[in-house]
């Protein structure tokens, strides 16, 4: 089990080997929320992000992985950088690994605890208050299929978009970096979800990223309607960029995720994100971008 004090020992090894790293804010408990920027800093830039659910933690270990797979080959060719934040929602991960013990604030115990009906917080989705974050940017906040609007393990929005401290801190991080695609993982399904209303060039460009996503992985693409106010449809409406959801791991499996998959999952996406980079990029500076091949991976 992948936990925020190893992701803070192996942000501390890439820091060691002079790879850049930083935060890019606090959590409600005020813990950091780091990020391994690997690339050149040139004003093309990538967001990867994985662990904005607790219990999906299984993606800040593949985040890592696809970091490290980055940094131990640099003979590959990388046109500007990637910003990797593996644990989104450190507090909520904290929780779900770890129940209330690590908890100072007892009111605040008492309140999850009453919140998830049990001592069990393995399959807790939300942060530190009860906010899924996931829901919480401002994108059709509120509008969804399966919004919640009281605190609960999973699928409330918030008092208002960006209430939490977490997508808060990521959006305000986005808008500094200003990337030109951003990728985020969750679990579980095997499916990229691209859509959020784009129209004309933009749908056309998003879809065909999608269709080599989906290509590059194996997972289905897919067009999902009913859900919004996450930070992709963020990105899609309010950035407009190219903006990608990758539910990893096979179905077949039950949450808590086994770590038994991980070795697959990184395989499917080890140079994913790289690809991903240069392919957007390539088509920034292609005035007949649209008329490239289908599989616009190299």
């Amino acid at each position: 089990m992948f936990k925020y004090d190893d992701l803070l020992a192996e942000v501390e090894r890439f820091c060691s080997a002079g790879v850049e790293t930083g935060t890019i804010g606090e959590s409600e408990l005020r813990q950091s929320i780091p990020y391994i920027f690997v690339g050149s800093k040139n004003g093309n830039y990538a967001i990867v992000q994985g662990a904005m659910h607790a219990r999906e933690h299984l993606t800040a270990l593949l985040v890592v992985c696809l970091a490290k797979y980055l940094v131990k080959n640099p003979q590959l060719k990388l046109d500007g950088g990637i910003y990797f934040i593996p644990m989104t929602n450190p507090d909520g991960v904290r929780l779900c690994q770890e129940g209330v013990g690590f908890i100072e604030d007892k009111e605040r115990k008492s309140n999850l605890l009453a919140i998830n009906g049990s001592a069990d917080f393995s399959l807790w989705k939300a942060n530190i208050d009860g906010v899924d974050l996931n829901v919480n940017f401002d994108a059709k906040w509120g509008e969804g299929d399966q919004n919640e609007f009281f605190k609960s393990s999973q699928n409330y929005v918030g008092k208002e978009p960006f209430s939490a401290a977490e997508s808060r801190a990521l959006a305000e991080f986005t808008e500094r970096v200003n990337p030109c695609v951003t990728l985020s993982y969750h679990l579980k399904g095997e499916e990229v979800y691209w859509e959020f209303g784009q129209t004309s060039h933009r749908r056309a460009r998003d879809k065909r990223y999608a269709e080599s996503i989906g290509r590059y992985t194996g997972y289905a693409v897919r067009e999902i309607h009913g859900s919004v106010g996450g930070y992709k449809d963020w990105c899609v409406e309010k950035l407009h960029i190219p903006a990608f959801t990758i539910e990893v791991g096979a179905d077949k499996y039950s949450h808590p995720f086994p770590y038994s998959q991980l070795g697959e999952i990184v395989r499917q996406n080890e140079d994913l994100p790289r690809r991903l980079l240069n392919t957007v990029v390539k088509d920034k500076s292609d005035v007949d971008s649209l008329q490239l091949s289908d599989d616009v991976f190299e």
